[in-house]
């Protein structure tokens, strides 16, 4: 298990995880060097950098800035404007034992059909993947809003989920990811974005803050902070026991096109949303796809 970090590269920098890597690791190797990386979210970022996360498409509550964990559209080159990072592609290389024994390098000029397969194609029928390189962005400050919403009326609820849905186009435009999340009569939303102040989050969220405690059976909490660096709100997201040994969750996913927010009723979107008998979790990184050939 090793971290290699490379700041030979002209274009970008970048960092290489072996099989075995956890995201809490690499994480704090980014952050000890001024930078921050496209990576997954879970409790004690125990996850492995060079698994599963990556071969599912790669979605992050910082897609919106810096693009996916994998995506098979042309890569885009540096600074990036909102509106314009559907294209970026945050893994350069992988190397993967294939069934046939062979340790090859799949990347955009070797192996190119397998790199592509790799990125959210099916990683786990291709082989073993040892070892995966990404690209690293400059660490920035991050501003961060949330709010929590306890619940006694299930149609105020739903209108809850539905502003927040009709409001996500204008949000990832303004570079802004995150996730909203039900347990039983609680919704809770949580938002992060590099580059701003607490202050224009705070005003950026106003209304959203006031729409909820205008909704009759809601008792609503709401704070805005901003966190040094993404490592910081990473921490602070963490409330699992650090004795916690897995989680008896079983999560599936839907990647929903952005026509569908645009186009249709956000209330019908959050009925059925709401539909669902267990843990629900909406996030509003699938933006950042337009098309994918």
């Amino acid at each position: 298990m090793k971290l290699e970090l490379d700041f030979s590269l002209i274009a970008t920098t970048a960092i290489t995880f072996e099989a075995g890597v956890q995201w809490i690791e690499s994480y704090e190797a980014v952050r000890q060097r001024n930078r921050v990386i496209v990576g997954g979210i879970c409790p004690q970022g125990s996850i492995g950098a060079a698994g599963g996360w990556l071969s599912g498409g790669g979605h992050s509550p910082v897609a919106p800035n810096y693009g996916l964990g994998t995506s098979n559209l042309p890569n885009l080159t540096e600074p990036y404007s909102y509106g314009s990072f559907t294209g970026v592609d945050n893994v350069l290389e992988i190397t993967i034992v294939t069934a046939d024994g062979d340790h090859v390098i799949a990347n955009a000029y070797n192996n190119e059909d397998l790199f592509w397969a790799l990125r959210g194609g099916g990683g786990g029928t291709w082989g073993i993947v040892t070892s995966v390189t990404y690209k690293t962005h400059p660490s920035n400050p991050f501003s961060t809003a949330s709010l929590v919403a306890n619940s006694t009326n299930a149609n105020s609820t739903q209108n809850l989920l539905a502003e927040i849905i009709r409001l996500t186009p204008s949000l990832v435009d303004q570079g802004y990811g995150g996730c909203a999340v039900r347990f039983a009569d609680q919704i809770q939303f949580s938002f992060i974005s590099p580059n701003v102040t607490a202050e224009q989050t705070r005003v950026t969220f106003l209304p959203l803050f006031e729409f909820a405690a205008s909704q009759p059976g809601l008792t609503v909490d709401n704070v805005t902070v901003l966190y040094p660096d993404f490592s910081a709100w990473y921490a602070s997201t963490d409330t699992s026991s650090t004795t916690l040994v897995g989680i008896p969750t079983e999560l599936s996913s839907w990647l929903l096109p952005k026509d569908v927010v645009q186009t249709d009723k956000p209330g019908e979107l959050a009925a059925e949303l709401l539909k669902t008998s267990s843990l629900l979790a909406y996030w509003w990184v699938f933006l950042t796809i337009r098309e994918i050939d």
